[in-house]
């Protein structure tokens, strides 16, 4: 059975009221039954923290693929990590993580009006950082904060924090990234 390891912030965690829950590792399990997947997100991570977790959550692992999704809190105003450390940052990720195993998810989509720290132009920004890295290193991405506004209606896929997905935003969380590990299961196939 192949091994699929979630690497990333409160998103992948499925952060509800307060708390990590299993919601999306037992949503994309059920999804993908040829997997086993271990979520090794950690609630409030920056891609600063990720590069000092990855010898302990990532390397020990014999894994096929890596779910990477930070970004959020990157963009984060109080942490003041610029785009350009952002940038940086990733790269070293899927460097060590291996591109040919590496599955990137840039910054979520949050209300900036509820979650002030959440600055929407730096979101933008940090989105189109994730989306280069994706075209320079040819893996697989998915622009989450993107397929959230194409909803018409992102704010109710977020709890009342503004940052975090409630039921609807998980589950649709959860389609997109299995349709992204197997459109990856296809281009490896062929």
């Amino acid at each position: 059975m192949k091994k699929l390891i979630f690497f990333g912030d409160s998103l992948l965690a499925g952060y509800t009221d307060g708390r990590a829950t299993n919601i999306v590792t037992q949503g994309l399990q059920e999804k993908l039954p040829k997997f086993t997947i271990i979520n090794n997100s950690v609630p409030g991570t920056t891609t600063e923290e990720a590069i000092d977790f990855y010898e302990l959550r990532i390397k020990p692992f014999k894994y096929d693929l890596v779910i990477l999704a930070l970004g959020t809190n990157d963009a984060n105003m109080q942490f003041g990590l610029s785009a350009g450390r952002y940038a940086h940052n990733l790269q070293v990720l899927v460097d060590l993580i291996g591109a040919d195993k590496t599955l990137l998810m840039g910054p979520s989509y949050t209300n900036w009006k509820i979650a002030q720290d959440q600055a929407w132009p730096k979101t933008l920004q940090f989105e189109l950082v994730a989306q280069e890295c994706h075209v320079e290193n040819k893996i697989p991405f998915l622009n989450f904060a993107k397929v959230m506004r194409k909803t018409g209606h992102p704010n109710k896929l977020l709890q009342k924090d503004g940052i975090h997905l409630n039921k609807a935003g998980n589950k649709l969380l959860i389609e997109k990234l299995a349709d992204l590990v197997e459109e990856k299961e296809m281009v490896t196939a062929s």
